[in-house]
C-alpha cells in the first residue's frame, strides 16, 4: 500500500497544505512573499507564477549570532554598529513562542513590514561550496494556497483594489530608514538572479473552489488593505492574522461538511466569568480537531497509507494556527477558543471597509456569526440553537465584555446604550 504524505491528505480535503511545520505565522508570511516578489506582478491571472527569492541570511545570522566575522567584518563598520543592527532586528522578528528549542538561525524570520525585509525560507548548504540554498522549510504551502485564492478572483473589481491595496502596502519608491537598512542587509544575502526567478510549483498545485469561504477571505483581505489611514505596520499585522483566522475557519467548516449537513458554530469565551461557557468553547475546540483527525484519517486511508505522525501534523496545524491568529487562548496548555486582541483588530478590519462603520450588533450577527461562524453574543447562539441548553444571559455577558474589550483598544465607538459604531479609526 502507497505511503501517503499530510499535503496528499490536505489539499484533496481543504485546498492547500496544511501542515505544522508551516502553521502559524507563517501562512501569511507565505502569503506576503509571494505577492510581493511574484514576477508577473501583483496578484497576476497567469497560469503560473515565478518568484525572485532573497533569504536574507546575512541578517539572519548576525541575530543568532552565527555570523562569519569576516562577513560581518566586510558590512558592518564595528562592533558597535553590529550590536545595534542586530537589535533593531531583533525587534522585527516573527513570533514563534510554541518552539521549545533555541531557534537557529533557518527558523529566524521577520514581520515583513516594508518591502525589503520580505525573505523566503533558506538553510545551510548541503553541498560542498554552497554555504546557503533557498528552499521552503516553514512556507510549506497554506500561504501560497490563500495566494492562489486572492489573485483568481472572479470579481475583477475586488481583484483590482485587492492588488492597489498590495501596491499602497508596499509602494516601490518607499526609502525609510528601515527600508534603506532591509535593502542593504537583503543584498549582502543569497538572492535568485535577476534573470532567473523559481517557478512555484506548489502554489500551481493548491485547489481553488471558489465557494463561500474563498469569498469571506477575499472580502476581508480587500477590506484590510483599504485602511490607507491605518500605519502600514498594522495592516502588514492585519493581513498575516486574518491569514491565520481564515484557513482555521475553513479548514473546520470543510471538515464539518464532510460529516455532517450541520453548519459549523465556533464557540468563544470573551467574559471569562461563566464555566459553562468556558467548558463549550474548549469542546468546541476538542471536536473540531477531532473531526478534522477523522477526516484526515479517511481520506488517508482512500489514498494509501498515513502515518500517525503524518495525521499528527494535519491536527496540529489548526491549533498553532489558532493561536498565531489570536482565536485561542494559549499556545499550550489547556485551551479554548476567544478573542485576543490580534484576532479582534483583525476582524474589525476584514468586516468594515475604510471611511465606513458598522454597528456593533451587525456585526455579532452578520460579521462574526453569518459569515465567520463565529458565535460571541445572544442573537448569535439563538441562531446556532444553543439557548436551550445555555441561558441567554450568558452570551449577553459575553457580549458586553467583547464590547468592553473593543472600546478600551478603539475599535468600538459608543454614543449611548443603543448605539455602538464599530470603527477601525486612522484617518479616512
Amino acid at each position: 500500500m502507497a505511503t501517503v504524505s499530510a499535503p496528499d491528505v490536505t489539499k484533496k480535503l481543504f485546498g492547500g497544505i496544511f501542515d505544522v511545520d508551516g502553521s502559524g505565522h507563517y501562512p501569511g508570511l507565505e502569503l506576503i512573499n509571494l505577492v510581493v516578489c511574484c514576477e508577473e506582478g501583483t496578484l497576476p491571472k497567469t497560469d503560473e507564477v515565478h518568484v525572485h527569492r532573497a533569504a536574507h541570511d546575512f541578517a539572519r545570522q548576525l541575530i543568532t549570532e552565527q555570523l562569519d566575522e569576516h562577513r560581518k567584518a566586510a558590512v558592518l563598520l564595528n562592533e558597535h554598529t553590529s550590536l545595534a543592527v542586530a537589535h533593531l532586528l531583533r525587534c522585527l522578528e516573527l513570533e514563534v513562542p510554541n518552539v521549545v528549542k533555541a531557534k537557529g538561525w533557518e527558523r529566524t524570520h521577520f514581520f515583513p513590514y516594508t518591502r525589503s525585509l520580505v525573505h523566503w525560507d533558506a538553510r545551510k548548504g548541503r553541498q560542498a561550496g554552497v554555504d546557503v540554498q533557498i528552499e521552503r522549510r516553514y512556507l510549506r504551502g497554506a500561504g501560497a494556497y490563500a495566494f492562489a485564492v486572492l489573485r483568481r478572483d472572479g470579481n475583477q473589481q475586488r481583484l483590482e483594489e485587492t492588488r492597489a491595496g498590495f501596491e499602497a502596502l508596499y509602494p516601490r519608491d518607499r526609502s525609510s530608514p528601515l527600508e534603506l537598512l532591509a535593502s542593504t542587509l537583503r543584498a549582502k544575502g543569497k538572492c535568485d538572479p535577476v534573470h532567473a526567478p523559481s517557478l512555484d510549483q506548489v502554489e500551481a498545485a493548491s485547489q481553488v473552489r471558489n465557494d463561500a469561504w474563498e469569498e469571506l477571505f477575499r472580502d476581508g483581505t480587500r477590506n484590510i488593505l483599504s485602511h490607507l489611514g491605518l500605519p502600514a505596520v498594522q495592516r502588514v499585522r492585519a493581513v498575516m492574522n486574518w491569514t491565520s483566522i481564515w484557513l482555521v475557519l475553513a479548514e473546520a467548516a470543510r471538515a464539518l461538511a464532510i460529516q455532517s449537513d450541520s453548519a459549523m458554530a465556533i464557540v468563544v469565551d470573551c467574559a471569562g466569568t461563566h464555566s459553562q461557557l468556558r467548558r463549550a468553547a474548549q469542546r468546541c475546540l476538542k471536536d473540531l480537531v477531532s473531526m478534522i483527525e477523522q477526516v484526515s484519517r479517511e481520506e488517508g486511508a482512500r489514498q494509501g497509507q498515513l502515518s500517525a505522525q503524518q495525521l499528527g501534523k494535519i491536527r496540529a496545524f489548526f491549533g498553532n494556527t489558532a493561536a498565531a491568529g489570536g482565536l485561542l487562548n494559549a499556545w499550550k496548555g489547556r485551551r479554548h477558543f476567544t478573542f485576543r486582541l490580534p484576532a479582534i483588530e483583525s476582524l474589525v478590519l476584514a468586516a468594515v471597509p475604510a471611511g465606513t462603520e458598522l454597528e456593533y450588533e451587525r456585526f455579532l450577527t452578520q460579521w462574526l456569526f453569518e459569515r465567520c461562524r463565529i458565535v460571541a453574543g445572544r442573537e448569535g447562539a439563538a441562531r446556532a440553537g444553543m439557548l436551550m441548553a445555555f441561558d441567554g444571559t450568558i452570551f449577553e455577558e459575553n457580549e458586553r465584555q467583547l464590547a468592553e474589550q473593543m472600546r478600551a483598544s478603539g475599535l468600538l465607538k459608543v454614543f449611548s446604550d443603543a448605539t455602538r459604531m464599530v470603527s477601525p479609526g486612522g484617518r479616512n
